[in-house]
């Protein structure tokens, strides 16, 4: 995938070293993680998104980690996802809880 920060793609190359099931896809227009079919996670507006739960994904948008992900724009955040800025340094732990959710 191209223009991808340097953050993303990190955590998108650990997690395929991790886990042969997870795979890179195009999907909702973004370049998106997928554990077999399942899609789980992705990268839009240099944000990592994560459909992480909905109780979980509220509890990190309460603490001001993570931000509604509302792809439409219409203020419809989706419930199950978070959207997570820069800093990294908890986006592979993030995202392993988040395919854990999938699985």
């Amino acid at each position: 995938m191209t223009d991808e920060p340097e953050a993303y793609r990190r955590l998108v190359e650990a997690l395929l070293a991790s886990d042969p099931a997870v795979s890179e896809a195009q999907m909702m227009g973004m370049p998106s993680l997928k554990l077999g079919s399942k899609m789980f996670g992705g990268l839009t507006g240099g944000h990592l998104v994560l459909r992480i739960g909905r109780g979980r994904a509220g509890e990190l948008i309460e603490s001001g980690r993570a931000k509604p992900f509302d792809p439409s724009g219409r203020d419809r955040p989706m419930k199950d996802w978070a959207m997570f800025p820069e800093p990294d340094h908890d986006w592979l732990a993030l995202a392993e809880e988040a395919k854990r959710q999938t699985s």
